[in-house]
C-alpha cells in the first residue's frame, strides 16, 4: 500500500506534494499574518477596553460632580429666599447633606460684615462626622475663608468653580475638593459663596475601582499636574507628573503630562525602565483635571505568547494530514475525470448522444455523472426548442410587418392629398409605439366639404390595430352618407358598442369643413381638444363638449358643435401620444410645451408645420422608448399664398 501511496511518478503523489508545498507557504504566510493581526487586534482590544474603562470612569465621576452642582443649583433659590433670616441658613446646609449622600460638606460663606450682628465672619457649615452631620460657624480669625482659593477664585472669575484638592483644616478635617457657586443679592451684587465638598477618599475609590488588566493602574492629575489619585499614596498632592519622572530615561511621561494638562484625549507608549506600557488618557471637563490608565504590555500579550508553540504544532500536523488526504483523494477522483473529459470533448463537437462513463459510487462523482447526463438532454431539448422558437419568431415578425403595411395602407398617406385645390392644405403623420398601433386618422372631400377624423383606440398592439381598422372602415362608410358629425359618431357608437365583449373603446374627434364658407361642424367623443388659430390670434385649445368615447354605452346621444374658420386658420389635431410623451426622467411633454411649439411654427405650410412639431416632441423624448402611439393631423385653410419653409 505504501508503494501505491508514494509512487513519485504518479499524478496523485506529485500533485499532493505540490499542494503540500503550496500549503506550507500559505500556512507560513497565514501564520505570520495571523500573528501580526492577532498582535494588533489584541492591542486594539486592549486600547479599546482601556478607553471604555476610562470613558466609563470619567462619566461616573462626571455624574458625581454633576449631582453636586445640581444640588447647589436646586438649593440656591432657598438661600436667596432666606437671606433675611440668617439663622435658617444652617438648616439649609444641613439639608443639602441629608439629601445628597455624595456631598461631604456644605457651606454658605458671606462677605466680611455682611451680617453685622454676627461679626466679620459668617459662614454656616455642615459636614459629615462618622455617621452623623454636624453644623458649625466656619469663619473665624484662625480660619479666614475670605482668602481661600475656593472663595477667591470663583469671586474673581464670576462663575462656578471646582477647586484643586486640598486638606481642609477649618471644618471637614479631610482631603477634599470644593465646588463653589457665587451668590448675588436682588441687585446682582456679590454677597458670598455657596459651596459643596466631596471627599478625595471617595473620589480615589471611584477612580481605582475598575482596572482593565491585572497589573494596570489609574491616575488622576490636577490642573498643574499634581497627582490627585495614584496607586502610590505617597505621591498624592505631594508630587506632580513632572517631578515624579525626573529619573526616568523615557521623556514620554513629561509629554503625556503636558497633553493631559492641556485637556487632550490620547494614547501613548511608555517605556518605564524595563516595562513597556500603553497609556490612555482623557480630561474631566468640569474640573479641568485629567485621568489616565496605564496598561503593561506583558499583561496584554500574555495569551498570544502562550499560543505560539501550539500554533507551530498544529501547523506541522496539518501539513502531514493534508499530504495523506491529497494522495488518497486525488488518486480516487482523477481516474473517472479523464473519461468525463473525453466525453465532454465529443459533446462539444456536436455528438450530444456521446456515451458517459458509468459511476458506481454514490458520491459527488455520481452527481457529476447525473449533471452531465442532464446537460446532454437539456442541450438536445434546447436546440430543438430554439429551432422552433426561431422559426415562430420569424413567422410572427413577418406577419407583423404585413399587418403594419396593411394598417398604414388603410390611412391616407399621399401628400398633398388634394394637389388641385388651393383652398386647403393638409398633412398627417402616424407613428405607432409597436409594429402596429391603435391610432387612426382619415379625410376626404365630398360636395365641397372636407370630412376628417382622428382617433385613439384604448390599448396598443394587435387588438388595438384591429379595433382601429374596424373604426376607420365604419367611419368611411357612414361619413360618405352623412354630413352631421354628431350623427356619424352616434352611428359609430351604436355599431361598435354592440357585442363589444372586449370592452374596448376609441376616443374620436370628427368634423366637416364647408370649404366655401369655412363653417366647421364637429363632434368630440372623449378626445384631446384640438388647437386652433386663425392666423392672427394666439393658438389656443378648443373647448369642445367631451361626450364619451365610442363603443362604451349604446344609445348615447352625442352633441355636435359649429364654428366658422377664416382663411389662414389652422386646425391642429393630435392623440395623447403627443402630450403624454415621456423623456428619460419620466416627465410628460404636456399641453403647455405643445402650445409653445405650435406658437413657434404656426404660419408654415401643413407638412412643414407637422414635421416641426414631431421633431420638437422627439427632441424632448430623447433616448426614452416611445410609450404610446403618436398621430398628428394638421388642416390649414389657405388663400393660395402659403409657402413651404
Amino acid at each position: 500500500m505504501n508503494k501505491v501511496l508514494f509512487r513519485f511518478n504518479s499524478f496523485s503523489t506529485r500533485l499532493s506534494l505540490y499542494i503540500v508545498l503550496t500549503a506550507a507557504l500559505v500556512f507560513s504566510f497565514t501564520f505570520a499574518v495571523i500573528y501580526y493581526h492577532s498582535y494588533h487586534t489584541l492591542k486594539e482590544e486592549a486600547v479599546s477596553r482601556a478607553e471604555s474603562v476610562l470613558e466609563g470612569t470619567i462619566n461616573r465621576m462626571d455624574n458625581i460632580l454633576q449631582q453636586v452642582e445640581t444640588a447647589l443649583d436646586n438649593t440656591e433659590w432657598l438661600v436667596r429666599e432666606n437671606l433675611e433670616h440668617p439663622e435658617q441658613l444652617y438648616a439649609i446646609t444641613r439639608k443639602v447633606l441629608e439629601n445628597n449622600p455624595g456631598i461631604a460638606g456644605c457651606a454658605i460663606a458671606f462677605e466680611p460684615d455682611y451680617y453685622p450682628q454676627y461679626g466679620h465672619y459668617f459662614s454656616p457649615y455642615s459636614y459629615r462626622s462618622n455617621d452623623s452631620i454636624r453644623t458649625i460657624q466656619l469663619g473665624q480669625e484662625a480660619y479666614d475663608y475670605h482668602y481661600m482659593d475656593w472663595y477667591q477664585i470663583p469671586k474673581l472669575l464670576d462663575r462656578s468653580y471646582w477647586s484643586e484638592p486640598y486638606f481642609d483644616k477649618g471644618g471637614g478635617r479631610m482631603t477634599m475638593s470644593t465646588f463653589s457657586k457665587p451668590i448675588y443679592d436682588a441687585d446682582h451684587r456679590f454677597i458670598g459663596i455657596f459651596t459643596a465638598d466631596i471627599s478625595l477618599k471617595e473620589l480615589t475609590a471611584e477612580v481605582l475601582g475598575i482596572q482593565p488588566f491585572a497589573s494596570s493602574y489609574n491616575i488622576l492629575i490636577g490642573r498643574g499636574g499634581a497627582y490627585i489619585v495614584h496607586p502610590n499614596p505617597e505621591r498624592i498632592l505631594c508630587e506632580t507628573v513632572f517631578t515624579a519622572t525626573v529619573g526616568m530615561r523615557d521623556t514620554t511621561v513629561r509629554q503625556i503630562g503636558k497633553a493631559m494638562i492641556e485637556g487632550c484625549h490620547g494614547l501613548a507608549t511608555l517605556q518605564n525602565d524595563d516595562t513597556l506600557s500603553y497609556v490612555v488618557y482623557g480630561p474631566l471637563p468640569r474640573t479641568q483635571w485629567s485621568m489616565g490608565i496605564v496598561c503593561p504590555h506583558r499583561d496584554i500579550f500574555a495569551a498570544l505568547d502562550e499560543l505560539q508553540p501550539a500554533l507551530i504544532g498544529v501547523f506541522a500536523a496539518g501539513l502531514l494530514l493534508i499530504l495523506l488526504i491529497c494522495i488518497l483523494v486525488i488518486k480516487r477522483v482523477s481516474t473517472p475525470l479523464k473519461r468525463f473529459s473525453d466525453a465532454v470533448v465529443e459533446i462539444a463537437h456536436g455528438r450530444l448522444d456521446a456515451p458517459l462513463p458509468r459511476i458506481r459510487t454514490h458520491d459527488e462523482m455520481q452527481t457529476l455523472y447525473q449533471s452531465f447526463k442532464y446537460m446532454q438532454q437539456s442541450l438536445a431539448q434546447y436546440i430543438r426548442e430554439l429551432t422552433e422558437t426561431t422559426s415562430q419568431k420569424e413567422r410572427i415578425e413577418s406577419e407583423l410587418r404585413i399587418a403594419s403595411n396593411i394598417q398604414m395602407g388603410m390611412v391616407p398617406k399621399t401628400f398633398p392629398p388634394f394637389p388641385e385645390r388651393k383652398d386647403v392644405d393638409l398633412y398627417a403623420q402616424l407613428t405607432p409605439a409597436k409594429e402596429v398601433g391603435g391610432d387612426l386618422y382619415d379625410f376626404f372631400i365630398q360636395n365641397e366639404e372636407l370630412h376628417f377624423i382622428i382617433g385613439d383606440v384604448s390599448g396598443k398592439g394587435v387588438p388595438a390595430s384591429l379595433f382601429m381598422a374596424i373604426t376607420r372602415s365604419l367611419y368611411r362608410m357612414i361619413a360618405m352618407k352623412q354630413d352631421n358629425p354628431a350623427e356619424i359618431v352616434r352611428a359609430l357608437n351604436e355599431t361598435m358598442a354592440e357585442n363589444n365583449e372586449a370592452n374596448m373603446f376609441v376616443t374620436l374627434f370628427t368634423g366637416i369643413i364647408d370649404l366655401k364658407t369655412g363653417e366647421l361642424s364637429y363632434c368630440n367623443a372623449g378626445h384631446n381638444p384640438p388647437v386652433i388659430s386663425d392666423g392672427n390670434d394666439t393658438p389656443h385649445y378648443m373647448k369642445p363638449l367631451p361626450n364619451i368615447p365610442v363603443g362604451l354605452i349604446p344609445g348615447f346621444e352625442y352633441t355636435g358643435q359649429k364654428l366658422t374658420l377664416r382663411k389662414g386658420s389652422t386646425l391642429f389635431l393630435y392623440t395623447d401620444g403627443a402630450t403624454e410623451a415621456e423623456n428619460q426622467a419620466t416627465e410628460l411633454y404636456g399641453e403647455e410645451r405643445l402650445i409653445k411649439a405650435i406658437q413657434t411654427h404656426i404660419g408654415k405650410d401643413a407638412q412643414t408645420f407637422t414635421l416641426a412639431i414631431h421633431r420638437e416632441i422627439n427632441a424632448f423624448v430623447g433616448k426614452a422608448p416611445q410609450s404610446d402611439d403618436l398621430t398628428i393631423l394638421t388642416i390649414r385653410l389657405t388663400d393660395g399664398t402659403a409657402k413651404k419653409e
